[in-house]
């Protein structure tokens, strides 16, 4: 059994002795977007496993297409939470287990979203505008998040840290998600969170399920003081309708929006000048702590392939 794992020469090679112990391993240390130039895969005739270390050097897509190529493929094992770039189906039809790593990015990634938040309620964007001047009138004074009501849309792994942490700031939380969740916290339709909240965490996971899910009937029943943002993805992935909420936040009908600038190919991001508009950096997954933790697991899910069995895979 062999194992090639898609990675950058910057990366980290020291975590992959581990597997070197149970398979031969062939680092593809190069940066090709097209997964097809990865001749060395498709020319393989061995029993495989492919590792995709740096998911984001092939744009994040493992189609059919390119699986049908590769001969006797037996696993799949991504150093991300995100496995949708991945042909599920093709997967599923061919009996071939994908591991990736859940949960490794979850404090990270909700501590990103609420920075993101304060950047906010603290007019960041218009205070770099300004040049760290300070101005007295009503479009640069500042909200306090205590005592104010969070919503999250979506309780997963990364919106209950979000709410965690927001009920630790003096928050009110509440939530909705597709099920009732035994928490200290409260449940309601997606359009009352949306109606009753200061702040609005859209942490919904962003796949064909839920695009189009906040669209613009659902994000108008937000408050003209309200801040909305997105944590999963960047702009124009199509969960939320990022282009209609920079609308609403530059007429007054929103206090203020962020997302990471991590866009969907083919999503221009419009001016944003003089609005309380925020993309940062996709960063938010970008922790010494939380890469110790993705490639442990990635290493366990490789390894856990080669001997038989499921570690941290996803169902299918």
């Amino acid at each position: 059994m062999k194992v090639f794992i898609i990675t950058t020469k910057d990366a980290r090679t020291d975590i992959f002795e581990e597997i070197k112990k149970h398979a031969e391993v062939v680092i593809l240390d190069k940066e090709e977007n097209d997964v097809d130039k990865y001749s060395e895969i498709i020319d393989d005739v061995d029993e495989k496993i492919l590792g995709v270390y740096m998911p984001n050097i092939i744009e994040w897509t493992l189609p059919r297409g390119f699986l049908e190529k590769v001969k006797n493929l037996k696993g799949i094992a991504t150093r991300s939470a995100w496995t949708d770039y991945i042909d599920k189906d093709y997967c599923r039809e061919n009996n071939i287990p994908i591991s990736h790593t859940p949960v490794a990015n979850s404090q990270s990634v909700s501590e990103y979203a609420i920075w993101q938040l304060l950047c906010l309620t603290r007019k960041l964007p218009l205070q770099m505008e300004d040049g760290f001047k300070t101005f007295r009138d009503d479009e640069h004074t500042q909200t306090e998040v205590t005592g104010k009501t969070m919503g999250v849309i979506g309780l997963g792994n990364i919106g209950s840290r979000i709410a965690k942490l927001g009920e630790g700031m003096g928050m009110k939380v509440l939530y909705w998600n597709r099920s009732d969740k035994d928490v200290p916290y409260e449940y309601d339709t997606v359009e009352n969170v949306l109606k009753r909240s200061d702040f609005v965490f859209n942490c919904l996971e962003t796949c064909d399920e839920t695009k189009g899910f906040l669209n613009k009937e659902r994000l108008g029943l937000m408050k003209s003081s309200a801040y909305f943002v997105s944590v999963l993805g960047g702009a124009g992935w199509g969960v939320e309708d990022d282009d209609y909420l920079i609308e609403i936040v530059r007429k007054g009908k929103l206090a203020g929006m962020s997302a990471e600038n991590e866009h969907k190919k083919g999503w221009k991001e419009p001016d944003t000048k003089g609005i309380n508009v925020f993309f940062p950096g996709a960063y938010a997954w970008m922790t010494w702590e939380a890469a110790d933790r993705m490639d442990k697991m990635f290493v366990e899910g490789v390894i856990g392939m080669l001997e038989g069995k499921k570690v941290n895979q996803v169902s299918l």
